[in-house]
């Protein structure tokens, strides 16, 4: 029972008993009308809390989902580190090898025309 409602009853139900403080209906009434606004009233609360509950357990969950999601992202931002790594590593060595085989060509041609000048 809503508070407007519950005072309203409360008010007549009172002014009732003031009027015939001996009349036993009104006050078995009065007593009922109590009980069942504190039963409301329980009923609300219970809910009110079984909301706050699922509420935290959701948040949780979301958190628990965030977490993991970012703790992929970092395996993969760490897996692709590495791929990165690797590729640079790749990269110099085939850079390395060309400046070689660049060397290597010119050192023949040099000693094909017999240009022995500086180095």
């Amino acid at each position: 029972m809503r508070t407007e409602e519950f005072n309203k009853c409360r008010e007549f139900l009172e002014g009732q008993i003031m009027r015939t403080p001996d009349n036993k209906e009104l006050i078995a009434a009065y007593q009922k009308l109590l009980e069942l606004k504190s039963i409301y009233d329980t009923e609300i609360h219970i809910s009110m809390l079984d909301k706050k509950a699922r509420r935290m357990e959701f948040q949780q969950q979301v958190q628990t989902t965030v977490s993991a999601t970012e703790n992929h992202q970092e395996g993969i931002s760490a897996k692709d580190g590495v791929q990165n790594y690797n590729q640079l590593q790749l990269n110099q060595n085939n850079q390395n090898s060309l400046m070689a085989n660049q060397k290597n060509w010119y050192n023949y041609h040099r000693i094909q025309h017999h240009h022995f000048g500086d180095n």
